[in-house]
């Protein structure tokens, strides 16, 4: 079906591409754009709204650098508030839900404003198009909803490919497994606590960990590290080893941070070496 899709996209594509003249139209601002589909829903979408699109992205030399279709998945395109903006952004405020469009813009005009640098693979100043159809339109409550769905199904495949023998903190949605059992004592907001640990994605590239004789000592309960460490420390005891899956909002959450992606799911390999109490 996938497949099937696929065809059908670069069809439709080629079939644009290839008429000798298209009629584009200029918004004030020099966007040119050309609509071969214009939908009745009239639901246009606002900014900070995230536009789920198909979408095809060519070169001046008719080369394509980017094809949702490949990979099975929609495009998410995010409407940017001001002070980010960019012809780009004046494209999606054209577009309501079923809409196919072609725009051409200037790399230039593309990036720059978003305070992006150029990818290698395209020139500065060159002119490139996106043939694009609008799926949906989600505001900011609908796509965290639909984001967190999306990893309650990825975290769920995680489990059951790793056959993992867990239990879930019903408060967090944190998912762990205890590997070895510790001593008896158990940590308490306030306290000062030592581990050691290995965090990943679910795909396994390792995002940081402790090494040898320099171990990550906090106290629980303070926002100092992700949220999910203080979670963990009480849910186990000193000297216990444990693995978890940690759901984005008890990690880096939406936003991410300077070296891990937004909407992060991540893995951590754990064990609490110290517990020194208040």
């Amino acid at each position: 079906m996938k497949k099937l899709l696929f065809l059908s996209s670069i069809v439709l594509f080629l079939f644009i591409s290839c008429k000798k003249e298209i009629k584009y139209k200029k918004t004030k601002k020099g966007l040119e754009y050309y609509f071969y589909e214009k939908s009745d829903s009239g639901k246009k979408g606002n900014p900070g709204d995230y536009y789920l699109v198909e979408m095809i992205g060519k070169r001046s030399d008719d080369s394509i650098f980017i094809n949702s279709y490949e990979f099975g998945n929609k495009i998410k395109l995010v409407r940017t508030k001001p002070p980010f903006h960019s012809q780009f952004n004046d494209a999606l405020s054209m577009l309501s839900i079923g809409d196919s469009v072609i725009f051409r813009i200037c790399t230039d005009s593309f990036f720059t404003p978003l305070n992006q640098s150029i990818p290698k693979y395209l020139k500065s100043g060159e002119l490139i198009t996106f043939t694009l159809k609008v799926k949906d339109i989600l505001g900011q409550q609908q796509h965290l909803l639909m984001m967190y769905e999306t990893e309650l199904i990825r975290m769920e495949e995680y489990l059951n490919k790793k056959k993992w023998n867990y239990q879930t903190d019903t408060s967090t949605g944190i998912k762990y497994e205890i590997i070895n059992k510790g001593n008896n004592t158990q940590a308490k907001d306030g306290d000062e606590v030592e581990i050691s640990y290995l965090l990943t994605y679910l795909n396994g590239k390792i995002i940081n960990r402790t090494k040898p004789g320099d171990n990550l000592k906090f106290i629980v309960g303070t926002q100092e590290y992700i949220s999910a460490l203080s979670v963990l420390t009480k849910l186990a005891s000193e000297g216990t080893k444990l693995q978890a899956v940690i759901p984005f909002a008890e990690g880096f959450g939406e936003n991410g941070s300077a070296y891990v992606d937004p909407y992060a799911t991540l893995i951590i390999e754990m064990e609490i070496i110290k517990i020194n109490k208040k």
